[in-house]
């Protein structure tokens, strides 16, 4: 793909003055409220205190391999929601700091200071902040750092190694929306659809479970599926999404079904919290308030320009300078796999299939859900994986390696997409 060359110098010109803008912030002081050692998993200093409004954790090993790890949280996360990460990151030596991002799922919507756009900018005040502590610290500057987290955290890690190449040697995304736009949209649309089939979801199971190339349309349920409640299924199912201009399904894939009333909830959930602060403009009935239907009848596509305007902000975009593994689940019922899948036709679009090949390499986990003790175990061969791949493009092919055609986890083989 070529771009025009003042589009290219006034993107570098707004990305170089951004993270001069953020350094100023991120050197400010922080509050600092507990310093201690601690010996598991390894030992290590821990850090914990307040940066600018958001809460962080750093932890320092002992035994330092003189690289960094920034860690993004999950949606619903928050500054000690490391999952495997830190524990993993330690063990093989790796510094890692994680913050909340200066808000929460459940208060944004009381909090008018809070935006979820905020990440960004507290991401980047951590990544200073702490690469200012190691140096501190141990007397020298990491020698690499990667963005690394799962979910909303996977987000934010594609959208760091894009937007800051500069400050991150590369990534690794988990499972991780690509558009919150369309993830939203899609969290309220299989609430709304759900609802009209759940007093059969065990027959759909059923179905599923006895023939994976199950067809509702054509080997009805005994008794059948009510018209209404056929078309919902499909409508899970059936999800049209766009991003970056280019359409993509993020349906659930069928073979999740068993997922399904297990993270209804949580679907649920992030909708509840998350509709209003995402559209001030929606209120049906007008009453100021909106009710759980309402919240459930809600789609991004019908709202006003302004909406799809603040939250196409927080789209990936595929614009990648460094490497990043990504992986994700085959039955992820939170976040739909299509999210990945068109993560990796973004980059594919702005470098072609050869070029994308270069720097992005997904890794499908069968029958994982959001996450898992699969993702869990993986996460060491992935760092190795990636190590190896900036050493390859750094020596021009002398030394290092591709990521491999099929990942190695602890507790399974993934083959590279």
């Amino acid at each position: 793909m070529t771009c025009h060359p003042f589009t290219i110098t006034a993107r570098s010109v707004g990305i170089a003055l951004a993270i001069a803008a953020f350094a100023t912030s991120a050197r400010a002081q922080s509050n600092i409220d507990a310093d201690e050692h601690r010996s598991s998993p390894v030992p290590h200093r821990y850090i914990h205190g307040i940066l600018g409004d958001a809460k962080f954790q750093i932890v320092l090993p002992d035994s330092w391999n003189g690289k960094l790890l920034i860690g993004a949280r999950g949606f619903s996360g928050n500054e000690l929601s490391a999952g495997e990460f830190i524990n993993t990151g330690l063990r093989k030596g790796y510094a890692y700091a994680l913050s909340d991002q200066g808000w929460q799922r459940t208060t944004i919507i009381n909090e008018t200071e809070d935006k979820y756009f905020e990440s960004r900018r507290r991401i980047l005040q951590l990544t200073s902040y702490t690469k200012s502590t190691v140096h501190r610290y141990y007397g020298a500057s990491a020698s690499r750092t990667f963005m690394v987290g799962g979910s909303n955290g996977g987000h934010n890690t594609k959208m760091m190694v894009e937007d800051y190449p500069s400050e991150y040697d590369g990534g690794i995304a988990g499972y991780g929306i690509t558009s919150h736009l369309e993830w939203m949209g899609s969290n309220t649309r299989f609430v709304r659809n759900y609802d009209v089939f759940a007093s059969r979801i065990t027959d759909i199971i059923a179905a599923r479970t006895a023939d994976p190339n199950w067809d509702p349309t054509t080997a009805p349920l005994s008794p059948p599926l009510t018209p209404t409640q056929l078309e919902a299924l499909l409508n899970v199912y059936n999800m049209p999404g766009q991003v970056g201009g280019l359409t993509f399904n993020v349906g659930r894939v069928p073979g999740s079904e068993y997922r399904w009333p297990g993270q209804y909830n949580s679907i649920l959930g992030y909708a509840r919290d998350s509709v209003a602060k995402m559209d001030r403009f929606y209120d049906p009935d007008g009453d100021g308030v909106l009710s759980l239907d309402e919240i459930k009848a809600w789609d991004p596509h019908q709202s006003p320009p302004p909406v799809a305007n603040d939250l196409r902000r927080f789209d990936n975009t595929g614009n990648l300078q460094r490497p990043l593994i990504v992986a994700h689940g085959t039955h992820d019922p939170i976040v739909s796999p299509g999210e990945t899948h068109v993560y990796k036709r973004l980059v594919e679009a702005r470098f072609g299939v050869a070029g994308a090949r270069d720097l992005v390499a997904v890794y499908w986990i069968p029958g994982m859900g959001h996450g898992g003790a699969e993702f869990d175990a993986m996460i060491g061969a992935a760092l190795d994986a990636l190590e190896a791949w900036v050493t390859y493009r750094e020596t021009g092919g002398r030394s290092g390696s591709l990521p491999p055609d099929v990942m190695v986890g602890g507790l399974g083989s993934y083959p590279r997409d």
